[in-house]
């Protein structure tokens, strides 16, 4: 059998037949485990030395007796009257008393405790009689007492300390609340933890769960204790070995001459033997490990001419076992066979030569951002231009003289804080401020600006030479598919004539067709399957590209017959290994370190524009700046140009665009103003 796991419950003379038994075909050895419930539990340490022998590594279960000076005590008297007894017993082990020695003294103390309780409340003379010449059959000829009914209910009421712990019964049964797990190593049983209805399995008993009088020890974690299994192994045993005489299925796998990835058969001529390996194959040792039994198996090379309806066909007809390989899960099959869930990806893509496409729009600068986030970003860098000339032109010079002069400098200031070029014209902190938070925002976007601008051009000069396969049914060209797939039935239904389909069998065929072209005598496209695609790109390179899924499949499956029992699980454990590492391991294994991803129908569409929403938070932010900053400025504008007077010479010259000179000369004391030119002027 390849069960290594056995649960004995029997009386304690029995199971000591029966482990001698065990152990002398050789199943008391590593990888066993045997676990016995308590009715051979409770005497471990009481069995003779020889029956000791042949249960080493054996766990057990037994009710809990809690240390205490009053159990000590009751050992020493035991064992002393038992040795005076019963002295012919040279096996000291014998004398030691167990969890039924401890029950039967305090079932004798409940008894004694209820007639005491019944003497002094009603029955003065309680006692038993016997009938003449029954003393050797006491049982028999007790005769009734008239107090049996209060003495019976008086003992099943009684609840007190016993040597076994608290004594209580429920429905006339003792409550058992905590039994100790044993291993038995040498000559007794080993504590490993405890286990309780309340807590489960303990490493060690909290103070909550001890019983009165009985010394216990804080909980330091739920694990058990180490167990020593049979053959003094330290190694948890799986629970299951390969049987001796089980069956060995016959597990066919496909002769591949090209896509070795996923299975690789190579024949040794001076051996007679193939060596099996390949994508498929690891994904199904992977899994078989997974299970929780046993499974013996060999690989069946099957040479099926690259048609796996006839490898299918033999699971059907039980030639075979089951069948590993990029075997696709279609429908039709289905009807014949089950399969386990799909271990790759699915569906059918188009295979095609990709083109260099230098033609670019004239506007492509402009695609990196949608328009509602150009027009946003103007609104916003006007409006910081305008509420800056607000704050600066009172006191500034710079931002001062005619109108199309202060309109150049704000336009000037403005546009060139996208690029980081703009002069240190500023005066007034507000303004600095402002401008500070506005380069942070524009330092953002022109980042990812810069970013997408060039993703998006790389995407555009990478484009697939044919993006739909309607666009083939309309220009007539050729189109090839895998010798044995199922894809040329597909092509058939999608309006493809038989003269414009071909078949081809390598790798290289694939490249050499693409390469030449429908018009030259090879396809504009190869239809397959994606797995099989994936793994010519890792040869190929980006010199082609995949466009699709043109068609829906359910990926490769495992094939076993109608109702076998191993689908649902050989699918859990193909589950298990797809979410955990070891599936991407074995990926990498075959088709590299990284999976190449599928190229969509049209690779402008999968380009992700930058949108307002993805600059909302610096906009909100920029805006709350904008407008703080207006409430505070434009009341003293206002007021600035109510309250300044402007006589007709500073009118003047503001008109003509000259500045007034901030060490502008005193006038003559005969009012004649002075000729010489100001000692320094502002530059135009």
């Amino acid at each position: 059998m390849q069960t290594r796991v056995f649960i004995v419950h029997m009386l304690p003379a029995r199971a000591a037949r029966f482990f001698a038994r065990a152990s002398a075909t050789g199943m008391m050895t590593e990888g066993y485990v045997w676990i016995v419930t308590d009715n051979v539990g409770t005497s471990l340490d009481v069995l003779p030395e020889h029956t000791i022998e042949t249960m080493q590594g054996v766990v057990s279960f037994r009710p809990y007796v809690a240390k205490s000076v009053r159990t000590t005590d009751f050992t020493a008297r035991f064992v002393t009257q038992f040795i005076a007894k019963y002295h012919q017993y040279t096996d000291v082990r014998m004398a030691r008393p167990t969890v039924y020695q401890y029950w039967a003294y305090d079932v004798a103390c409940a008894v004694a405790i209820a007639t005491e309780k019944l003497k002094r409340v009603r029955f003065s003379n309680l006692g038993f009689q016997t009938l003449e010449g029954e003393g050797k059959r006491l049982l028999d000829g007790l005769v009734p007492t008239p107090a049996g009914p209060k003495l019976l209910r008086s003992i099943l009421e009684a609840e007190f300390d016993g040597l076994a712990g608290r004594f209580r019964l429920v429905d006339r049964h003792l409550q058992i609340p905590i039994y100790e797990v044993v291993n038995l190593i040498g000559e007794k049983a080993r504590g490993i933890g405890f286990w309780s209805p309340g807590s489960g399995l303990l490493r060690l008993l909290n103070s909550s769960n001890c019983q009165s009088g009985a010394i216990c020890s804080m909980s330091t974690g739920k694990a058990l204790k180490p167990v020593i299994w049979p053959g003094d192994s330290i190694t948890v045993p799986k629970g299951w070995d390969f049987p001796v005489n089980g069956k060995i299925l016959r597990i066919g796998v496909p002769v591949r001459r090209e896509f070795k990835f996923f299975v690789n058969v190579e024949n040794n001529p001076n051996t007679n033997t193939s060596s099996i390996s390949g994508y498929s194959i690891d994904v199904f040792d992977a899994a078989v490990k997974k299970l929780p039994y046993a499974l013996r198996y060999q690989y069946i090379p099957y040479d099926c001419a690259n048609s796996y309806e006839l490898l299918v066909s033999q699971v059907f007809f039980k030639n075979l076992d089951a069948a590993v390989g990029d075997v696709t899960i279609v429908a039709n099959r289905t009807r014949y066979v089950d399969f386990t869930m799909p271990y790759t990806e699915s569906g059918v893509s188009m295979l095609v030569l990709a083109k260099n496409d230098g033609k670019l729009s004239t506007w492509i600068f402009l695609e990196p951002l949608t328009k509602g986030l150009w027009i946003v970003t103007l609104l916003f860098l006007f409006a910081t231009g305008l509420l800056v000339w607000l704050i600066e032109h009172p006191t500034n010079v710079e931002f001062q003289g005619s109108k199309l002069r202060q309109f150049s400098t704000v336009f000037y200031f403005t546009f060139s804080t996208l690029t980081f070029s703009h002069d240190q014209i500023i005066k007034k902190l507000r303004s600095k401020v402002l401008v500070v938070i506005w380069c942070f925002v524009v330092l953002v976007l022109v980042q990812t600006y810069t970013a997408s601008l060039s993703s998006l051009l790389t995407a555009r000069r990478l484009q697939p030479s044919v993006t739909d396969p309607w666009q083939l049914l309309r220009n007539g060209d050729c189109v090839g598919y895998q010798n044995g797939s199922f894809v040329q039935a597909r092509l058939k239904q999608i309006g493809f004539g038989e003269h414009k389909i071909k078949v081809f069998s390598t790798l290289e065929q694939y490249a050499n067709a693409l390469r030449a072209g429908s018009k030259h005598g090879g396809v504009s496209a190869i239809f397959d399957e994606v797995p099989y695609l994936n793994s010519f790109l890792t040869q190929y390179g980006q010199e082609f590209k995949i466009v699709g899924p043109v068609d829906r499949t359910n990926g490769f499956g495992f094939v076993f017959p109608k109702g076998s029992p191993m689908v649902p699980d050989l699918s859990k454990a193909i589950l298990n290994l797809r979410e955990g590492s070891e599936g991407l391991e074995i990926e990498n294994k075959w088709f590299g370190d990284a999976t190449l991803p599928l190229h969509h129908d049209n690779p402008d569409t999968d380009f992700a524009h930058l949108t307002l929403r993805s600059f909302k938070g610096l906009f909100i932010i920029n805006g709350i700046t904008l407008g703080v900053t207006l409430l505070i400025t434009l009341p003293k504008f206002i007021r600035a140009r109510n309250t300044e007077p402007i006589n007709a010479s500073s009118q003047s010259a503001f008109e003509s665009g000259e500045t007034a000179s901030n060490n502008e000369p005193e006038p003559l004391p005969d009012g004649t103003a002075e000729d010489s030119a100001p000692a320094e002027s502002p530059p135009e």
